[in-house]
């Protein structure tokens, strides 16, 4: 960081000084939290991870292929969200000033960047540091083994921001590139020997399993190449854009802050660009036919988010299908692939949240509102049950993981619960008053956690609905209690949407 960007960072950050004790307040806060919280979690995630269960998923001879996988769903999906949220993000004033000062952008905007960039090498790294831990723990691997991999998982994470930067510096090749890096990743999965030539397939390569250090090489170079190259991309930043960026971030942490979190995301909902020329309103056909037309053709007008939403909701399909693996930390992949679905199911939804705000009103297209809001829900029950089922089935085919049957039938479940909790946030409304007030306890104000609770409920009955449905044979009751509670909720909000 030069002197004239340091300069402004450091008025920038004048506006809000603290006390010392202020400060001291807030290291003393991070440290118990870190204690209480963050401790516990990590201890238990080690626990997994090293016993039978995380032992059987890591000691897996498919897992580097897996692994591999993984590599290029989230450098594909690095270069998808670079156009609309990128790493070099400054707040919209020092944005401002930056952004139309003779300064160049290589330094200006450095500082995020690096920022990321060491966010993304510290995830990276512990993720293959549990990985190969888990071998080493158990006897599995050597520990010049877990070194390398963990090697591996930086130079992955220095290629993630380097793919992210990518994506905002040249919005217009971001998401044909994400496409052939998924293209590559699947190539990579589907014929080991091509492998050795993709970077998804050098860092497969260099799990511990494996023993292959080489791999190293090439992914170093790919890595020196891409880290020579971010100059050049900053420079390409427009200021505009930046100052796009940087007002939907600020918007989205408003909102996020206010626990609006629909709102916050609405501000990343991409606005509708290519396909205008298709007709989304037939004139002929039944009603509930052209409202499945106009979805998929709405759909179909934001290609980048939607493309997202289907990786995601495919992702989805295949950890379910993994999630049935004996052995597997079968709890934890379903409640991953819950939270997936939902969120891949948002690009497609957007006819339900439609319907769901004009049954809050007198009726408008002379049917009744349940009848709008179950044709508004054809379009994403067929697709997210065809593509988490279509995910599902390719998984069990390459890889062996599980019955056909019980991976289609989780996967079909796991869209039908997801999408229900769709409709239950569609019908959500404001947040009551009464959880705005506080209310005294022996333990203190429970109420921020209640209004916490309240923002996140989707997410949280999305995660429990993963984990359940994966363990259906283990435990059926959950998942009828789970599913009891959803259609409860939906009947509640139902009768108080006006």
């Amino acid at each position: 960081m030069s002197g004239s960007v340091r300069t402004a960072v450091a008025l920038w950050r004048q506006r809000g000084t603290r006390s010392g004790g202020e400060r001291a307040f807030t290291v003393y806060l991070l440290v118990l939290v870190a204690l209480v919280a963050v401790a516990p979690v990590v201890r238990a995630v080690w626990l997994g991870a090293s016993g039978p269960g995380g032992l059987a998923l890591f000691a897996d001879p498919r897992t580097a292929r897996v692994i591999a996988l993984i590599a290029s769903v989230v450098w594909a999906a690095a270069l998808a969200v670079g156009p609309s949220r990128g790493p070099a993000l400054r707040p919209p004033s020092l944005t401002y000033a930056l952004g139309t000062s003779a300064l160049p952008r290589s330094r200006a905007f450095l500082g995020p960047v690096l920022a990321a960039g060491f966010l993304s090498i510290g995830l990276w790294t512990v993720a293959a540091v549990l990985a190969g831990g888990s071998l080493a723990a158990n006897g599995m691997a050597s520990a010049d083994a877990v070194v390398g991999f963990a090697a591996a998982g930086a130079l992955g994470g220095v290629v993630t921001v380097c793919a992210w930067l990518l994506g905002q510096a040249l919005p217009r090749l971001a998401l044909p590139a994400a496409g052939l890096v998924l293209g590559l990743g699947v190539v990579a999965v589907a014929v080991p020997a091509a492998s050795i030539v993709t970077p998804m397939g050098w860092v497969g390569a260099a799990y511990p399993l494996g023993g292959s250090t080489s791999a190293l090489i090439p992914l170093t170079a790919l890595v020196l190449a891409l880290a020579a190259s971010a100059p050049w991309l900053l420079e390409r930043l427009r200021t505009d854009e930046l100052l796009a960026q940087a007002a939907r971030a600020d918007a989205a942490q408003t909102s996020a802050a206010g626990l609006d979190l629909g709102q916050a995301a609405d501000v990343y909902r991409a606005r509708p660009a290519p396909g205008r020329r298709l007709r989304a309103i037939g004139s002929r056909g039944p009603l509930w036919l052209l409202i499945l037309r106009r979805d998929a053709v709405g759909s179909l007008r934001t290609p980048l988010r939607l493309s997202l939403g289907a990786a995601a909701l495919a992702l989805a399909g295949v950890l379910a299908a993994i999630a049935l693996t004996p052995g597997a930390p079968t709890p934890v992949l379903g409640a991953v692939a819950g939270v997936l679905s939902f969120a891949g199911l948002g690009p497609v939804t957007d006819g339900i949240r439609h319907a769901a705000s004009a049954a809050a009103d007198v009726p408008l297209y002379g049917v009744t509102d349940a009848s709008l809001v179950a044709w508004h829900a054809l379009f994403p029950l067929v697709a997210a049950i065809a593509l988490l089922t279509l995910a599902a089935g390719l998984t069990v085919t390459i890889v062996a993981v599980a019955s056909g049957a019980s991976a289609a039938l989780a996967a079909a479940l796991v869209a039908l619960m997801t999408l229900a909790l769709r409709l239950a946030s569609a019908l959500k409304g404001p947040m009551p008053p009464a959880l705005l007030a506080p209310m005294s306890a022996p333990m203190g104000d429970p109420m921020a956690g209640v209004r916490l609770v309240w923002a996140l409920d989707a997410v949280v009955l999305a995660t429990a609905s993963g984990a359940a449905i994966v363990l259906v044979p283990a435990a059926p009751v959950a998942t009828c209690v789970l599913a009891g509670v959803i259609v409860v909720m939906i009947g509640v909000r139902w009768r108080s949407r006006r």
